[in-house]
């Protein structure tokens, strides 16, 4: 599975937060089934960090698993896992809305 770019305006994640997607092949198709991405993901000020987007097969739920990076002013985040509460198609990909964290 190709890696791709993915932007959060923020210098971290947190409820509300959105994650722009960009590339998959087929938004409108992967906003209403969700799968497995894997991300180079850039926040405000920081370089790309790894991350993926992981969906339970039973229960359809959709996470965003983040490594751990450095935050511009220095303060080093642990890699994280947050909830994703709505996946949306826009223009060239999609934007996942972040729920609560939950590892």
């Amino acid at each position: 599975m190709p890696r791709l770019c993915a932007t959060c305006s923020h210098t971290h994640l947190f409820r509300g937060a959105r994650v722009l997607v960009d590339g998959p092949a087929d938004p409108p198709g992967y906003a209403a089934s969700p799968g497995p991405l894997d991300l180079a993901l850039r926040f405000s000020g920081t370089s790309p960090t790894e991350a993926e987007v992981l969906v339970s097969p039973g229960s359809g739920e959709t996470v965003l698993a983040v490594g751990t990076y450095t935050t511009e002013a220095g303060t080093t985040l642990s890699s994280r896992t947050w909830l994703v509460n709505e996946v949306a198609a826009w223009e060239a990909g999609v934007e996942l809305k972040i729920g609560v964290r939950v590892g």
